[in-house]
């Protein structure tokens, strides 16, 4: 009895496998899919980058006279200024009456010299005919020396006096942005007190870090992209890396020249990137792909409408496309969507043109 059993299971057998692949084999297909190569595609090699946008570089409008009212502010906070344009006044009536009196020494400096002059040719003259003894000649031309050496320095002194006149007006010493002003209007300050600080042509810069190992790769000149959101932000250029890496992350400075829009502020932080060069890769839609037990598939598209999974190595990611690295030729057509109902020999029907999964 056994053995007839035995034997009836094993003719069943066969017939049952055989049937299940004339179904399979007769299968519908479960999915119309697009075929696609994997396209090349110039991408643009970034080294990513994070940090602080801070002022190229700032100047300082201070006194340098102490102990004279602030008299006139003429600009505020984010006003744009000139070289050499007038932005504040100290009261200067002290300084001008000092002038005053440096021209009346110079006056009356210029007065006695003349007059020493004209004792030193009477004395020249009466000496010649021994009407004047040698010691009166020769005081008359010192007296002419130091009336002249006193004229001299009357008129330094004047000069001195109208610097100090001048330097009650201050001026914008390069183009650019007012970024602050301590200045108080009538306060009496002393010599050095800064009234505006500056910053200098509008320029910022982006002080972006990047990994050290990557630091290397940049050069001067390279593009440097700011992002915020989904958006770029801003465009700069890079000027310089900085020769030692920074103490606390071990990370490497990136010095980015940023466009003086004024759009962009010190003190804002930004990532972004910085890029290196240009490479060509094959590339495939994320649609394509399929992610399960931390691997990429694609799926082989075959002439004969089935599919065969494969395993992929994929690289970097940009606009709705995946960098393929390797597993795929060029040669060989792929799914282009609905993969997650796709499995290795499924049978599809193959679309001419692109369809809705």
């Amino acid at each position: 009895m056994q053995l007839r059993a035995a034997a009836l299971l094993a003719l069943i057998v066969p017939l049952a496998l055989a049937a299940s692949h004339d179904a399979v084999a007769g299968e519908r297909p479960i999915l119309t899919v697009r075929p696609i190569h994997a396209e090349q595609q110039s991408w643009t090699d970034t080294i990513p980058a994070a940090g602080w946008v801070a002022a190229w570089g700032e100047a300082s409008i201070a006194t340098e006279i102490g102990d004279y009212r602030v008299d006139d502010l003429l600009v505020d906070v984010g006003d744009s200024v000139t070289k050499g344009q007038v932005v504040a006044r100290l009261a200067d009536d002290q300084l001008k009456a000092a002038v005053a009196a440096g021209v009346a020494a110079v006056d009356s400096a210029h007065a006695a010299l003349e007059l020493a002059r004209s004792d030193a040719r009477r004395a020249e003259m009466l000496g010649s005919s021994g009407g004047q003894s040698k010691r009166e000649l020769e005081a008359a031309g010192v007296n002419e020396r130091i009336a002249a050496a006193n004229a001299t320095a009357a008129e330094a002194e004047l000069s001195a006096r109208r610097l100090r006149l001048d330097k009650a007006t201050l001026r914008a010493p390069d183009d650019g942005v007012v970024s602050a002003r301590p200045a108080v209007l009538g306060a009496v300050v002393p010599a050095g007190s800064e009234l505006y600080r500056l910053l200098r042509r509008n320029r910022v810069e982006w002080r972006a870090e990047v990994p050290a190992d990557a630091a290397a790769r940049i050069e001067r000149g390279m593009t440097a992209t700011l992002v915020e959101g989904d958006r770029g932000m801003a465009i700069g250029m890079v000027r310089l890396v900085a020769p030692t890496l920074n103490a606390g992350s071990g990370r490497a400075t990136v010095y980015v020249d940023l466009p003086a829009t004024g759009e962009i502020r010190p003190g804002s932080y930004f990532a972004g990137g910085i890029e290196t060069g240009r490479r060509d890769v094959p590339t495939l839609p994320d649609s394509a792909l399929l992610l399960r037990d931390g691997g990429s598939f694609v799926f082989a598209v075959a002439p004969d409408g089935t599919v065969t999974r494969r395993a992929v190595v994929t690289g970097a990611r940009r606009g709705g496309r995946v960098e393929i690295v390797s597993g795929l030729d060029a040669e060989t057509a792929v799914a282009e969507s609905g993969v997650a109902f796709l499995f290795d020999g499924a049978a599809v029907t193959i679309a001419a043109t692109e369809v809705t999964p």
